[in-house]
């Protein structure tokens, strides 16, 4: 019995460091979207301050400190950060993408990633994302229109919409939510330069119309649901976010693990 058991974990053993060495050799391999079945994360911040004191609302705000040890723990462990037009590429079969992919996006359009995200960005070459709610551009606690110039221009950091207002867009039609996101994006290439048309929905709030309707104009989704995006059936007009919060990079994984596993 005991050279049963020692033989079955023998067999344990050699299959998880197979696996382990399997994942260390491949880990910078690139595929194209019908060679292999990637997990693809968007993770969803909001505001970066300076002091763990700041936090008011742990979804919303990530110390400089935690963003930064996420930010260098998944890129020890692997992790490309890639952006939109990456994805969007990858899902045309134009470009591959690295096992380990993931896009950093913030929503609202909070100083705080000027002030912190944006310096990270530039230190350690990390692409981001940043969804703006125009009339709240340049007012206390927001970025202004010119720093978010001097991000675009930057190739670091996109500039898109996360609508004029930030209003419920479950009570809108649909040719209203369509008439809103178009005016951002207008307003936003203006001020900008930015030509990035990927919208993320206020409160994550939204109708199957309004999906339908701004998929209609070419525009990618994002929806804020906490599941991971497979490759195997992608959809950029209804991509999925989850948080980050203040965890951890294990916690960040075993989370993403979850997720994949749940929502499989």
């Amino acid at each position: 019995m005991k050279k049963y058991i020692k033989y079955i974990a023998s067999i344990l053993i050699c299959t998880i460091a197979a696996f382990v060495i399997y994942n260390v050799i491949t880990i910078n391999k690139e595929y194209y979207k019908d060679e292999r079945n990637i997990n693809i994360p968007i993770f969803v911040y909001h505001d970066i301050v300076a002091e763990e004191s700041e936090i008011e609302y742990d979804y919303m705000q990530t110390t400089v400190n935690k963003y930064k040890e996420q930010i260098l723990g998944l890129k020890k462990l692997g992790y490309h950060f890639i952006t939109y037009d990456d994805l969007i590429s990858y899902n045309k079969g134009e470009e591959a993408l690295p096992r380990n992919s993931c896009i950093i996006t913030f929503d609202d359009g909070y100083d705080g990633v000027y002030k912190f995200a944006y310096q990270i960005s530039k230190e350690y070459n990390i692409p981001i994302t940043s969804f703006v709610i125009n009339n709240k551009v340049g007012e206390e606690g927001y970025f202004t229109w010119e720093e978010a110039k001097e991000m675009q221009k930057s190739g670091l950091v996109n500039i898109s919409s996360h609508s004029k207002k930030h209003d419920n867009f479950g009570n809108k039609t649909a040719n209203e939510a369509v008439e809103d996101v178009i005016s951002s994006f207008e307003e936003i290439q203006e001020k900008t330069g930015s030509n990035l048309k990927v919208f993320t929905y206020p409160c994550g709030i939204y109708t199957k119309e309004e999906v339908e309707r701004l998929k209609q104009e070419g525009i990618i989704q994002n929806l804020t649901d906490n599941m991971i995006n497979k490759s195997s059936n992608l959809n950029i007009y209804s991509l999925h976010r989850c948080y980050p919060l203040n965890d951890s990079v294990p916690k960040i994984l075993l989370k993403k693990l979850y997720r994949e596993i749940r929502y499989n």
